[in-house]
């Protein structure tokens, strides 16, 4: 039985924190995060699995950072 095994790539990226105001605005932020990251990595992956978490600020904040992850299936 064969097991799949995945890679992971991490970014740290900072936006803006006042891009985005109301009360969804932290999961606007959390989608620039994972779109700025899009555009930096090298490689173009699909299927690839997007996820972010906060490393430190808040909606309001000049600058909001998060790590975000993307996990992806390595080649066999």
């Amino acid at each position: 039985m064969s097991s799949k095994r995945f890679s992971y790539d991490y970014y740290r990226i900072p936006v803006p924190g006042d891009m985005f105001d109301g009360e969804d605005a932290f999961d606007l932020l959390s989608d620039a995060a994972i779109s700025e990251a899009r555009d930096k990595a090298r490689l173009y992956c699909v299927p690839a699995e997007w996820s972010c978490s906060l490393i430190n600020g808040r909606p309001g904040d000049s600058t909001v950072t998060f790590n975000v992850r993307r996990k992806r299936s390595k080649a066999s």
